[in-house]
């Protein structure tokens, strides 16, 4: 009996066994449990390093499953990296206040195309029952949405069957509850008024005062239906574990998406005071409580090993240093900026018996969740769809991946753009790197100061290359450009 050539039938051997492996998946994909916190640090999770907060549930998450080391959202502030999760697309691609730059308010009409491929489409079109639980913060209808009226198209219409939770951000008005396309228990005698206008809010009596406390915006009525800022948190851990009760029949994928632990940092009563570092740290162990639920709800209901969970965050944290503990660790900087504290993020992820427990420094970001999806229930991308998304299941699962990112984009809370390559981090002005904070700093009429860094040797972004490797920055700078005018920067 004559063998074949030995690399040749090896290579094809485990390439067969990829295959079936993949097969095996799509024939019998798990549900899905995507947790996506708010203003969480690198470094604000006990499996990251934390010593002044306790993240028992979270901690454990890493332990079962695969903690990344080197993953990010495409950018430093909550909407963009909202839209890239959920379109596999870099948010500066569209022009829009909240995309390009900023943050959106409760104003704003809905971000995403209804006619765009999304993450809960992908699920949806597998046959997945789709829900979204938490914060939105991608607008509603196609104006200025009138939470008087069916707040249409929203999240329904672009891929959800379910959706409970608040508009925008819990500093900012309208301070109410939505279910589907309804503020829930709006009295239509106490119409909700509201503006970001100062002029427009004065000329109709509206204040910044709702809900108990001051706000970002004006607002007036809809009182029965204002949230009690301390039982938010318990309000979106209900209804994410309704969701999961409901539907654990059939295949399901959540977004559940809890507020904590963006300010104002208020916790319920039970968990105030008990980290012992402040307000911010309390609603960080409410929020790994939170995440503790969901994952003792699977484990009862006899899920967690049909379920793959991930656990990320859509920025950095603000606070730098909190009485000792580091919310973004040994990175530099903070939400909206482009050093690495403003975008480098938790990114846990567990699916037992197919996920081996360990550690990864594999380069990876929310933007590759649409792909990602789309390989597991075995789905083909359409054409030109989440053009920024990679495939991270060849890694969640230990197989060879023959398309690892090789580079990503990224932004500040002002628009301004970086890039990653390997160890390198390039940004084209330093005068943009502090995010927010450059509007102040910069000189429009003077001359580009770019930074080039060597994030192996200098997680904190202290010695600055670019003289010593201009060919490095070149080439980035090049790499960048070329990322901004091509349409997709995911092999098609």
């Amino acid at each position: 009996m004559n063998l074949p050539d030995r690399p040749h039938f090896l290579s094809s051997f485990i390439a067969a066994c990829v295959c079936l492996a993949s097969s095996a998946i799509a024939e019998k994909p798990p549900n899905v449990v995507v947790i996506l916190s708010d203003d969480v640090g690198w470094g604000d999770l006990g499996c990251y390093g934390a010593t002044r907060i306790k993240t028992p549930n979270l901690d454990g998450l890493a332990r079962e499953g695969m903690r990344f080391t080197d993953a990010h959202a495409s950018a430093a502030v909550c909407t963009p990296s909202r839209y890239s999760l959920l379109t596999g697309q870099y948010s500066w691609r569209m022009r829009a206040v909240g995309l390009d730059k900023g943050v959106a308010n409760g104003d704003s009409p809905l971000l995403i195309p209804v006619t765009a491929t999304t993450l809960p489409k992908i699920m949806k079109s597998a046959g997945y029952r789709t829900g979204v639980v938490g914060k939105w913060h991608l607008g509603f209808g196609n104006a200025k949405p009138d939470y008087n009226k069916d707040l249409t198209p929203g999240p329904l219409e672009v891929g959800f069957d379910e959706f409970f939770g608040f508009p925008a951000t819990n500093d900012r008005v309208p301070t109410v509850y939505v279910r589907d396309h309804r503020v829930i228990g709006l009295d239509p005698d106490d119409p909700i008024e509201y503006t970001y206008d100062a002029d427009a809010a004065a000329k109709e009596g509206m204040v910044k005062w709702a809900a108990g406390r001051s706000r970002i915006g004006w607002m007036s009525g809809g009182k029965a239906a204002l949230w009690n800022d301390k039982t938010i948190a318990d309000t979106f851990t209900k209804e994410a574990v309704a969701f999961i009760e409901r539907n654990q029949e059939q295949p399901f994928f959540l977004y559940f998406a809890p507020h904590g632990v963006h300010p104002p940092t208020i916790t319920g009563t039970r968990f105030h005071g008990t980290s012992g570092t402040g307000d911010r740290a309390d609603m960080m162990q409410e929020l790994d409580w939170s995440v503790g639920e969901l994952l003792k709800t699977l484990g009862r209901l006899g899920l967690a090993e049909k379920t793959l969970v991930i656990f990320s965050s859509d920025n950095g944290a603000t606070p730098t240093d909190e009485d000792g503990h580091l919310p973004n660790g040994m990175w530099r900087g903070k939400k909206s900026q482009l050093w690495e504290g403003g975008h480098r993020e938790p990114f846990i992820a567990r699916w037992p018996g197919h996920i081996a427990p360990g550690v990864s420094d594999e380069l990876v970001c929310l933007v590759d969740l649409s792909a990602t999806a789309a390989a597991l229930v075995g789905k083909e991308l359409p054409a030109g769809a989440a053009p920024d998304s990679f495939n991270l299941l060849p890694i969640l699962l230990g197989q060879k991946n023959p398309h690892p990112r090789d580079h990503l984009v990224l932004m500040s809370g002002k628009g301004d753009l970086a890039i990653r390559q390997g160890k390198w981090k390039y940004i084209p002005d330093l005068a943009d790197a502090d995010g927010w904070s450059s509007w102040k700093k910069k000189d429009a009429g003077s001359a580009a100061k770019p930074g080039l860094y060597d994030l192996s040797k200098d997680p904190g972004e202290t010695e600055n290359l670019h003289g010593e490797h201009p060919e490095v920055s070149a080439r980035l700078a090049k790499l960048l450009q070329t990322s901004r005018a091509v349409k997709s920067t995911r092999p098609q």
